[in-house]
C-alpha cells in the first residue's frame, strides 16, 4: 500500500499538515519528507491517514493506493 499522488502533493505543499504528521509521529520534518520521497508504507498507517483526512478533507480512498501484486 502507498499514498496516492494527491495525498503526497497535499503533504508536500502544506507545511501545517507536515507539522501535524511530525507531532503525530514524533519524527522530524526530514523523516516525513524522506517517507514522502520513498512513498513509504509508514505514512499509510491509520494514525497518519486520519491526520491527512482531517486536515485536507480527503477520503481514505483518495489517500491510499492499494498495489495488487501478481503471483508468478
Amino acid at each position: 500500500m502507498s499514498l496516492t499522488k494527491i495525498a503526497l502533493k497535499a503533504i508536500r505543499n502544506d507545511s501545517d499538515l507536515r507539522a501535524k504528521l511530525m507531532l503525530g509521529s514524533g519524527k522530524s520534518e526530514y523523516t516525513i519528507k524522506r517517507w514522502m520521497k520513498d512513498n513509504s508504507d509508514n505514512l499509510t498507517m491509520s494514525k497518519y491517514t486520519k491526520i491527512i483526512s482531517q486536515h485536507t478533507g480527503l477520503k481514505e480512498s483518495d489517500i491510499l493506493e492499494i498495489k495488487e501484486e501478481l503471483d508468478q
